[in-house]
């Protein structure tokens, strides 16, 4: 019997009922199994999930339907299953926020996400998105608007983000500033020139062909829109053609130290690759109903963060390798490496609950807001 294991989700079974309880977990499962989120393939593996092998496909089909259909519009119930994922990492201490976004166009619908991700020792996990519905960056008021929505579920304040060159504006800067997020935004060349003339001290084009030519770290305090700010420059270690020398803005002291943070911001693209070509399948879902789209992605954040979790406690037995120029780098990410632990768990959703609910005490992780 699943219900007594089902029982101990007391959060989602109280609130929930059994039936919500149980397909969420059946879906977590599936996915890890399947590593896909097309819910026409996962079909195929409910029956060994449930031990029900006589029943037909199509009907496994509509169960998942039928969940998606009660569930896709209840805001309280993706925050709970964000809630989870979060009490799967309560061990972690979050010190960064990553900000990125991944789009593609299957047939005739687009996806858009921008991703809000914390970093779990040197994985990025995804905590809170928003589906834009179109191909292209996002305006500085889909980034305010996204915030200040997670902002009412989690506790951001001291955290400091990590984001690319898409996500600059002054009035975004202000936004963060006043809701006391600290941030390292990378620029694009020529970004706030005129602000860095203005200021005393090097030119624009000073800093840059200093770092440039003599590969020396370069920063200058500067304003915009009232605020002030650090401008920073440091050759690219990567001497990418046509992107020789790095720029970011920051209002942290701008030591050497804090520019080499950015480094970290790299994680979120393994997310995606994880997400979608090396993981999970992302790029199978067809769902046209917003809601529908945003319950999986919570459903999959949940998956993902069970297989982080148990890959970072199995992380000292990941094989190096040495390459011929000294460089090492490990066999299988930390990701891969809980993936391949989870899949042994996920035959039967009996085994697969009671491996989850050792990763899982149910308490609230201290980034989360409790707000009824």
């Amino acid at each position: 019997m699943l219900t007594p294991q089902l029982r101990k989700f007391s959060d989602l079974y109280d609130k929930y009922g059994l039936g919500a309880t149980k397909n969420l977990h059946l879906i977590c499962q599936l996915i890890i199994l399947g590593r896909t989120c097309s819910l026409w393939k996962l079909k195929d593996y409910v029956g060994l999930a449930l031990d029900k092998p006589l029943v037909q496909p199509a009907s496994h089909y509509q169960r998942l339907i039928r969940f998606f259909d009660a569930w896709q519009d209840d805001t309280d119930f993706i925050i709970d299953v964000q809630r989870r994922t979060l009490s799967l990492l309560r061990r972690f201490n979050f010190t960064h926020l990553l900000l990125d976004g991944t789009s593609w166009k299957p047939g005739q619908q687009k996806y858009h996400y921008m991703v809000l991700s914390v970093l779990v020792g040197s994985v990025a996990v995804p905590i809170y998105w928003k589906q834009l519905g179109k191909i292209g960056a996002s305006s500085q008021k889909d980034r305010k608007a996204m915030f200040t929505e997670a902002m009412k579920h989690f506790d951001l304040k001291g955290m400091t983000l990590l984001a690319d060159r898409e996500y600059v504006g002054i009035e975004w800067f202000k936004f963060l500033v006043n809701n006391k997020i600290q941030f390292v935004i990378r620029l694009r060349f020529g970004d706030y020139y005129k602000a860095v003339d203005e200021a005393p001290g090097k030119t624009y084009q000073q800093m840059y062909d200093q770092c440039l030519v003599g590969g020396k770290f370069c920063r200058k305090r500067i304003e915009l829109g009232g605020l002030f700010y650090f401008i920073s420059m440091r050759s690219n270690p990567k001497a990418t053609p046509g992107d020789e020398v790095i720029i970011f803005l920051t209002r942290i002291r701008a030591v050497k130290k804090t520019v080499d943070q950015y480094v970290k911001r790299w994680r979120i693209e393994c997310l995606f690759r994880h997400l979608k070509t090396n993981g999970f399948g992302l790029e199978a879902i067809n769902f046209k109903p917003v809601g529908r789209s945003n319950l999986l992605m919570a459903i999959v954040g949940l998956s993902y963060a069970m297989t982080v979790r148990v890959g970072w406690e199995a992380r000292s037995r990941i094989r190096i390798i040495q390459y011929a120029d000294t460089t090492v780098f490990p066999a299988e990410s930390i990701f891969r490496k809980g993936l391949s632990l989870l899949t042994p768990w996920c035959g039967r959703l009996e085994l697969f609950l009671r491996r989850y609910l050792s990763l899982d005490d149910g308490q609230n992780h201290p980034i989360f807001k409790n707000v009824e």
